[in-house]
């Protein structure tokens, strides 16, 4: 084909390919870091990278990446073996400005979006999504994550996510998550029982309001079943959060049990009644 053999089409891409390799090589990796720091500490939080480089086609790649709340330094909110950050320039144009994310972390891998008002000022976003699978829930911290507390097992599932009113910080949003090949360290024994095992579970709940409605709640063994509902009352502090959740556990063996169960309590502290 002519077109091939034109040479400004071809020095046109020589051009642009050898812009793009010295930019890459060029590109301040150290100065976009320290910017990148300052944003997340002004708004709370305190980001560790050991590295950050360009990612094609418009973003950047931070790699041994940890994120404390400013609160609480010692407890890691997320740590990960790199997160990849792709900003997409067509929501300039729109009210929320969108970046992609991907990252490996937790032994699983975790990707979606985050959705801003503005990148003039640090804030939470505004809205966004996740999904991720294969986590190792035994590598999550607990302090961050107080529903998951003397649980061990893998996870897969999805979350979405609106602010509402940024000035109350009033957010919905919804959540599905998947359990497989796992236990759950009781807080006290029950019938000689401190440890349940698991094949698989399902959890299901929505949030509005600074409230949790907890739609499904279920986890199956070979030995015992059980499942929950009902509602948690989230605290500033999230450990502080109030459960009130009603349900029914079995257990099978020698002798079939079959009772009703109530969790009061917190999220860091619940408490069990067995009917």
């Amino acid at each position: 084909m002519h077109f091939l053999k034109n040479r400004i089409l071809w020095l046109t891409i020589y051009a642009i390919g050898i812009t793009g390799v010295f930019l890459y090589f060029l590109f301040p990796s150290q100065v976009v870091l320290q910017r990148l720091e300052a944003a997340v500490n002004s708004a709370g939080y305190l980001l560790e990278a050991g590295s950050l480089r360009p990612s094609v086609p418009l973003g950047i790649k931070l790699k041994d990446v940890t994120v404390h709340s400013g609160q609480a330094p010692s407890d890691a909110l997320f740590r990960g073996e790199f997160m990849d950050l792709q900003f997409n320039p067509f929501s300039v144009f729109r009210k929320n400005k969108t970046v992609y994310f991907n990252s490996r972390a937790y032994g699983g891998s975790l990707g979606g979006r985050a959705d801003f008002l503005s990148f003039d000022h640090a804030n939470p976003p505004s809205g966004g999504s996740i999904h991720f699978q294969d986590i190792d829930i035994a590598r999550c911290n607990p302090a961050v994550f107080p529903l998951i507390r003397g649980l061990t097992g893998h996870a897969k599932g999805s979350a979405t996510y609106v602010l509402e009113n940024p000035a109350n910080r009033i957010s919905t949003g919804k959540m599905l998550l998947f359990l497989t090949g796992g236990s759950y360290a009781l807080p006290e024994p029950f019938l000689g029982v401190s440890r349940f095992e698991y094949d698989r579970g399902e959890v299901s709940a929505k949030w509005q309001s600074g409230s949790v409605t907890l739609e499904k709640f279920e986890i199956l063994g070979s030995r015992m079943k059980c499942s929950l509902q009902g509602d948690i009352q989230l605290a500033p502090r999230l450990e502080e959060s109030r459960l009130n959740l009603k349900g029914v556990l079995e257990m099978s063996g020698n002798n079939n049990v079959k009772m009703n169960v109530t969790v009061g309590g917190t999220l860091a502290s619940p408490s069990f009644r067995y009917i």
